[in-house]
């Protein structure tokens, strides 16, 4: 496993194609945080000068996951594209690529990408993996996209069998605005 610290000068001018398994140590997930199956591989190709450094790749895993609606557990494959800048602290970039530049004008693709700082002519790829990762995972994560998911009434596990409960006829929470502008309504007639 190779270390996620990278020097500017171990980036020759050509770039560096920086290959590396990634754990959870690595990332520093801890408890709560999502669980992978294994390791996460990381393939990327890093970009340098004297005082910044550019950070393009992939990031995948075998994410666990438990489902909103049935509450199973599954893996996904998860694939996250990286694109990431460095820059010294000494730089004021900001200023430079703002100079001049209309109001009106369309971003640059530079900016869009994710900036993080290098420290001592050294720039670690934990902290930029850890947040591109989280970032990318689903909050409403599905087994499948047409999960039937737990009967209301007895907790089965639809997409296994169906149960013959009666269905459950659940009055919405804003039936209580119905009945109130019905109520309203019969009044003024």
């Amino acid at each position: 496993m190779a270390s996620l610290e990278i020097s500017l000068s171990d980036v020759p001018s050509e770039g560096l194609g920086f290959v590396s398994a990634v754990t959870r140590m690595d990332l520093d997930l801890r408890a709560g945080d999502p669980e992978f199956h294994g390791d996460l591989d990381f393939s990327s190709r890093i970009y340098a000068d004297a005082k910044e450094a550019w950070v393009y790749g992939l990031l995948r895993g075998v994410l666990n996951q438990e489902c909103v609606r049935c509450l199973g557990l599954f893996e996904k494959v998860l694939t996250v594209p990286i694109s990431a800048h460095y820059r010294s602290e000494d730089i004021d970039s900001t200023k430079k690529k703002f100079k001049g530049r209309k109001k009106d004008e369309s971003k640059s693709p530079e900016e869009d990408v994710d900036s993080y700082l290098i420290l001592n002519c050294r720039f670690d790829l934990g902290e930029m993996l850890r947040e591109q990762l989280l970032l990318s995972i689903p909050i409403q994560a599905l087994c499948q996209q047409r999960c039937q998911g737990l009967c209301q009434a007895c907790g089965q596990n639809l997409n296994q069998r169906q149960c013959g409960c009666e269905v459950l006829d659940t009055e919405s929470p804003f039936a209580i605005l119905r009945r109130r502008f019905s109520f309203g309504k019969n009044l003024q007639e």
